[in-house]
């Protein structure tokens, strides 16, 4: 049974971005009225890193983008957005279009950007996430 904080896929593993989804997820989370007392946090890395709390509770891979709401915060409201794993096998080694895009998408709504990384994988080239990087920092600088 899916509550007020279930999470919510915003965009699929095609890229498809579902509006009404997302105002079900703003009306439903109540986030309409938060106004500006509301931070997004996105969570983005190799997959099956563990460290996002959406597709935990889900116990699979996340595809696509998923939004949930944390229960406990009282002001500001708290937003987890969590990201598909930028090396997935399903995609293919060479496709990248999708993870690029979803970084830059985290990178435009959230407020807090978290890239999970092995601390063994620094320093390789696919399994450090460098090329996801490369995309991030360049739209920072």
């Amino acid at each position: 049974m899916e509550n007020k904080y279930s999470p919510m896929q915003v965009i699929d593993r095609e890229g498809d971005f579902n509006a009404t989804v997302l105002d079900e997820f703003m009306q439903k989370t109540d986030l309409y009225n938060c106004g500006l007392s509301c931070a997004v946090v996105a969570i983005m890395g190799p997959q099956s890193s563990e460290s996002d709390p959406i597709s935990i509770r889900r116990n699979r891979t996340t595809q696509g983008i998923w939004m949930q709401k944390c229960a406990d915060c009282v002001e500001p409201s708290l937003v987890a957005m969590d990201l598909e794993g930028s090396d997935g096998s399903e995609r293919g080694e060479d496709d990248t279009a999708f993870e690029k895009q979803s970084a830059l998408f985290a990178l435009t709504v959230a407020d807090i950007v978290i890239i999970n990384l092995w601390y063994h994988d620094v320093g390789r080239e696919q399994a450090a996430s460098k090329p996801l990087l490369r995309t991030v920092f360049q739209v920072l600088i």
